[in-house]
């Protein structure tokens, strides 16, 4: 898969490279102009596009896209603004990604574009026993009954269980549940892990949610 990435912040846009480097071949494109010309000049599977790029911004970019390819495209904005995003909505985005962002978010977006185009995709669900937890309706049930984990709690457990019998540490946790530039302390993940493994000790499942002690935290299907 060819994936591109128009971001001017380079930080930024390592990160995303880094990101989405597991799904395929990543460009990165640093003004809107250069973006627009990889874009119609080649065949990219996905672009990846921020809205406040110097020059040319990202809206006039996709508009000039949509001229000549229907190529999926992400928008990424720190703007939250329901008007905006039906603005790019309409002008041809499929999607519109809000800063900060998690990397698992941006992952699961891409893929949910990608369904759409007819596009392989990842399991879109985990299960273990009666626990199943619902990538796509991000809902966790055991059994018949559905569990109150939601919001960070809940991308705190999607991507423990994603990596399952993996140390995750508690600064990976904190990047991809909080976001890139959150200015949130790195201690709330602490707080995330204890009300998740409370819910848990309800059920049975406390010894799957595991403290790796200063490390992080490790989800496992393994008995204590």
């Amino acid at each position: 898969m060819k994936i591109l990435v128009v971001e001017d912040d380079v930080a930024l846009g390592n990160m995303l490279v880094s990101t989405l480097s597991s799904m395929g071949e990543v460009t990165h494109a640093i003004s809107g102009e250069k973006g627009e010309t990889l874009a119609i000049s080649q065949d990219f599977d996905i672009i990846i596009l921020d809205l406040m790029l110097p020059s040319m911004q990202g809206d006039e970019v996709l508009r000039r896209i949509r001229k000549v390819k229907m190529t999926p495209v992400i928008i990424l904005s720190a703007i939250a603004q329901l008007e905006k995003k039906i603005d790019l909505l309409n002008i041809g985005a499929d999607d519109y990604v809000v800063k900060p962002f998690s990397r698992d978010e941006l992952i699961a977006r891409v893929n949910a574009t990608l369904r759409r185009y007819n596009k392989n995709f990842l399991d879109l669900r985990y299960r273990y026993k009666d626990l199943v937890v619902d990538y796509v309706s991000k809902m966790v049930t055991i059994g018949e009954e559905r569990l109150p984990v939601t919001g960070k709690m809940y991308d705190m457990l999607e991507l423990l269980v994603k990596n399952k019998e993996i140390i995750v540490t508690k600064q990976q946790l904190f990047d991809n549940v909080c976001g890139f530039y959150s200015d949130t302390i790195q201690s709330v993940i602490e707080v995330y892990a204890y009300r998740l493994r409370k819910l848990l000790t309800k059920y049975g499942y406390q010894n799957s949610l595991r403290t790796i002690k200063t490390i992080g935290y490790m989800w496992t299907e393994k008995d204590a």
